[in-house]
This record gives C-alpha cells, sequence and structure tokens, in this order.
C-alpha cells in the first residue's frame, strides 16, 4: 500500500514538472510591425503600395487579418512622417490606423523631400535618414 501511494505521489511530482516545464518553454508570440510612411505631399506607403488615407483603414485591416492567427501578440504602427507636416495629419492616418486594428505606434520625424515612395528599397534607404523619434 506505502508503495503504490510512493508511485502514485511520484508519477504526480513527474506530471506536474513536465507541465510546468512545458508552459515555461513556450516561445511568446513576437508582435506585428507595420512600417507606415506619409511624406510632404501627404502620400502614404503602407509595406510596399502607395495608397491615399480613405484606403489606409481597408487595406490595413485586410493585412493584418491575413496573418497566421497566434503568431503575433499585437501590432504596433511604425509611423515615419515628414518634419514639416501638420500634426492633424500625421493624426488622422493614426486613426485610419488604428481603426482597422488598434494597436501601438511608433512615431518619427524625418525630412521626405529626398524618399520616392515608389522606390523599391524605400524600407532600408530611411535607415540612411536622419531620424527623430518622437516620445509620447
Amino acid at each position: 500500500m506505502k508503495i503504490t501511494y510512493r508511485i502514485l505521489y511520484v508519477l504526480f511530482l513527474i506530471i506536474a514538472c513536465n507541465g510546468a516545464l512545458a508552459q515555461s518553454t513556450t516561445k511568446h508570440p513576437s508582435v506585428l510591425y507595420i512600417n507606415v510612411i506619409i511624406n510632404y505631399e501627404g502620400k502614404i506607403k503602407i509595406k510596399d503600395n502607395v495608397l491615399n488615407l480613405n484606403e489606409v483603414q481597408a487595406y490595413t485591416r485586410n493585412y493584418v487579418r491575413q496573418q497566421p492567427a497566434f503568431k503575433y501578440n499585437g501590432v504596433v504602427y511604425r509611423v515615419y512622417a515628414d518634419e514639416d507636416l501638420e500634426l492633424g495629419t500625421i493624426m488622422d492616418l493614426e486613426q485610419e490606423l488604428q481603426k482597422a486594428f488598434e494597436g501601438k505606434r511608433e512615431r518619427y520625424l524625418l525630412n521626405t523631400k529626398t524618399v520616392i515612395l515608389d522606390e523599391p528599397d524605400l524600407w532600408n534607404k530611411l535607415k540612411t535618414l536622419e531620424i527623430k523619434a518622437v516620445k509620447d
């Protein structure tokens, strides 16, 4: 009888420890970063598509919904905006993004006069520009 209890106790400990280890080694999903740029003319590019403000919500919603389930733990919009744009214009864009899918926002200001939105390597070119992060 004592041996049966000891065996059951040891089995319980093995199962409990195995469950705890399995939960602790599970990777947490990463964040889905969506890069958005609005140039000095107010033209917008999300990922590799140049859009009008009225197309931003539908495009973003569709893009986020196409992502695999449980792969990401939230969305972060990286908004690169021309430093001479009015704040209201940038906020209109951010509002459309939030309507599509609620997420966090990072805002960066830069001089976009040398940036061509149709450029295929645009996102790598941004790394070479002087970017000013805006703190909330």
